[in-house]
């Protein structure tokens, strides 16, 4: 079960600064940029071989940079799909209470956001 399902008032924040955001037309677009895990000995051989950089660049779109800017320590999962629901047409984003806490789920898995102590 995801936080948002569990507890609409979890607060998401993120865990980087690594990252910007531009304004395209009017639409914020989020780029985050994190480390490449290197897993084993042949990867780091590979990475060095071929100058790979070692950071990994996570450019989202406009709903993901939306949820991504609201993951300020101070905005709820509910507010975010409010923020979601006001913004965006129900096409692009139904049913937000799946939508969002799995992108949520998502983040938090690459260790990109937190939930701050209630």
């Amino acid at each position: 079960m995801t936080e948002l399902a569990r507890d609409p008032t979890a607060v998401p924040v993120r865990t980087t600064d690594n990252w910007h955001c531009e304004q395209i037309e009017g639409t914020p677009q989020v780029t985050i940029q994190r480390p490449r895990r290197v897993r084993n000995r042949l990867d780091q051989l590979l990475f060095k071989l071929f100058d790979t950089p070692t950071d990994r660049e996570l450019e989202l779109d406009a709903v993901g940079s939306v949820v991504w800017l609201q993951c300020d320590g101070a905005t709820t999962a509910e507010e975010i799909a409010n923020e979601l629901d006001a913004t965006f047409a129900p096409e692009r984003i139904d049913p937000v209470s799946e939508t969002l806490p799995y992108f949520l789920r998502q983040l938090s898995e690459l260790g990109l956001i937190r939930y701050a102590d209630s």
